[in-house]
């Protein structure tokens, strides 16, 4: 009898701290994806290149979801100074006057954060540091304790370098003029000493693209007759070759205002037409592009085992639910192959290593349309609210991997080094 009685106590007890879990499961849900990982980005462009009017214009197009599923969110004052940047670009009243450049020397700083609707909640995925130094810093002698040291940090712990071409020079140098080809010259020799050395992707960036327009009426063969004047610098050609199976390197033609929208004046200075609104030109792309072009990197470095590890863990977690996935990941990050991933993230991966990790892998598993979603299953609170942030966060990827998979389709020669 006392048996029974032990038995029948310990089953009890048992009931009761399984209830007691199951309570905790629901009312104490698991905080998950609590870092969300920067993504640190440095701009150079040559005073005059169109760096403000490209930031202005990047930010106006991408701060609502319009065509794609993110947005860009940043500090107030950092927004005020955006949109007053964007309609003092779009106004053609009496003034004409545009926004004041960046100054040689100057540098500016803005926080996004990339959000995603889910739910009725916006949802933050990940962070963008932009970082934009004016190129004189490494065109002109500096004295001592200026901010040449702090800038070559940044370039070399960089996740993404973006290399601002200025367009209307570019054409000032086909049309034949001389102080074209000294500027353009001036522009690669601020550029590519440092970005050499580096080992984050690139983009350059073609501005003014709209004045371009009269090269050639097909915008493919414009911008083939930009990228062979680049590959005429033996420099610029040194770059592309030394990098192009393992750095993705890119040539983005953009235009802030689009179309119509200026013209190049009698006196050779840019000036508004008068008439008409400003329709942007491709300045979705460089934002858009840095995470898929640091995995895709990332990728392209590992080798013959790791890429099977991470094939196998990539066919697991589409398998797998949320918590699943969640123990997964941290198993995987453990292993080999997991370990070498981390490492490739550099610095990012101090504060959120294994967030990363997960944002890679979702990264890797395809479209939406893929998805193996649970949500039709008894789950916790906790569960189905990561297993919607998951998915989130996949669409986010992908969308911004289409943004520039659709440019390289519409134009072969934005794509300077090999291609997946």
């Amino acid at each position: 009898m006392g048996v029974v009685i032990v038995i029948a106590g310990l089953t009890i007890l048992l009931l009761l701290v399984t209830k007691w879990l199951l309570n905790k499961r629901v009312h104490k849900p698991l905080v998950v994806e609590s870092e969300t990982p920067t993504f640190r980005i440095v701009a150079l462009g040559l005073q005059g290149s169109g760096k403000t009017l490209l930031l202005a214009s990047m930010y106006h197009r991408l701060k609502a979801p319009t065509d794609q599923c993110y947005f860009l969110t940043a500090p107030y004052d950092d927004v005020l100074l955006l949109n007053q940047w964007y309609v003092q670009m779009a106004s053609t009243a009496s003034s004409g006057a545009w926004p004041r450049g960046t100054a040689k020397g100057e540098t500016r700083h803005f926080n996004f954060t990339v959000k995603t609707s889910t739910g009725g909640t916006a949802l933050p995925i990940l962070k963008l540091n932009y970082l934009e130094y004016a190129g004189e810093l490494l065109t002109e002698i500096q004295e001592a304790g200026t901010r040449q040291k702090e800038l070559f940090e940044h370039i070399g712990s960089a996740d993404a370098l973006i290399g601002v071409i200025d367009g209307f020079r570019v054409k000032r140098h086909l049309d034949g003029h001389p102080d074209g080809h000294v500027h353009l010259e001036r522009t690669l020799n601020a550029l590519l000493p440092v970005m050499i050395e580096a080992s984050a992707p690139i983009s350059f960036i073609i501005t003014k693209w709209d004045l371009l327009a009269d090269l050639h009426p097909d915008e493919s063969t414009r911008l083939s007759i930009v990228h062979n004047l680049l590959m005429s610098n033996g420099h610029f050609r040194s770059l592309v070759n030394l990098h192009s199976a393992d750095r993705v390197v890119r040539l983005i033609p953009v235009s802030a205002v689009g179309p119509g929208f200026a013209k190049i004046g009698s006196t050779g200075e840019i000036v508004k037409v008068g008439q008409g609104a400003v329709h942007p030109t491709n300045v979705d792309v460089p934002l858009s592009a840095v995470v898929p072009d640091m995995f895709e990197q990332i990728e392209s470095r590992l080798n013959s085992e790791a890429l099977a590890a991470l094939g196998a863990e990539i066919r697991k977690r589409k398998q797998q639910g949320a918590l699943e996935a969640l123990a997964s990941l941290g198993t995987f990050a453990g292993q080999v192959a997991g370990r070498a991933l981390m490492a490739a993230f550099g610095p990012s991966a101090a504060i959120a290593g294994e967030v990363m990790l997960g944002m890679f892998l979702d990264s890797r598993m395809g479209g939406p349309g893929a998805e193996q979603m649970r949500l039709h299953q008894e789950l916790s609170e906790a569960e189905r609210r990561i297993e919607m942030f998951r998915r989130a966060r996949r669409r986010v990827l992908y969308d911004m991997r289409r943004k520039v998979d659709m440019l390289e389709g519409r134009l072969p020669h934005s794509r300077l080094s090999g291609g997946r």
